[in-house]
C-alpha cells in the first residue's frame, strides 16, 4: 500500500482519517512535540523533494542539525533511520554552499540523493504505519 493510498484509503469522515489530517494540523501549527515534530517535518520534505529538499530546508539549517538526526533515530524504523543518516553524510560531502540560489539548483538537478531518495519510497509504508500509530495516539 502506497502513500496515497494509505492517506486516502480510508472512508471520508472515518476516525482513522480524522486523526490523521489532526495531526498535520498540529504539526503545521508547531503544535507536535520533539521528535515526533522532526519526523513530520521529514517526511513533509521528503515528499516536497527528497533528502536534499530536507537538507537544504532553510528553517531545519535554523535548528541545530546534530538534534534533529537524534530525533529522526528515535522515532524512524531502523533502515529509515540508517537511510537519513547515509544520505546526511553524502549531503556534507557536496559542500553546497546552501547561500548560493545557483548551487542549490544545480544540486537538484543532478539529485545527488537518488539513491537514498529510493530506498525511502520502496519502505514508506513502514514510515506512514510509524506516523499513523502517532496520529492514534493524539
Amino acid at each position: 500500500m502506497g502513500f496515497f493510498k494509505k492517506l486516502f484509503g480510508k472512508k471520508d469522515g472515518g476516525d482513522g482519517n480524522d486523526k490523521w489530517n489532526a495531526m498535520w494540523e498540529l504539526w503545521e501549527q508547531g503544535e507536535i512535540p520533539s521528535p515526533y515534530n522532526e519526523m513530520l517535518t521529514y517526511d513533509s520534505e521528503m515528499q516536497s523533494g527528497g533528502h536534499l529538499q530536507f537538507f537544504i530546508n532553510r528553517a531545519l539549517r535554523q535548528e541545530n542539525i546534530f538534534s534533529v538526526m537524534a530525533a529522526l533515530r528515535e522515532t524512524l524504523p531502523a533502515g529509515h533511520a540508517e537511510n537519513v543518516a547515509q544520505a546526511y553524510r553524502q549531503y556534507c560531502m557536496l559542500g553546497l554552499d546552501t547561500g548560493s540560489d545557483r548551487e542549490i539548483m544545480q544540486a537538484l538537478d543532478d539529485d545527488p540523493l537518488a539513491a537514498s531518495d529510493r530506498w525511502y519510497d520502496e519502505h514508506e509504508e513502514e514510515l506512514l504505519d510509524v506516523l499513523e500509530a502517532y496520529a492514534d495516539s493524539l
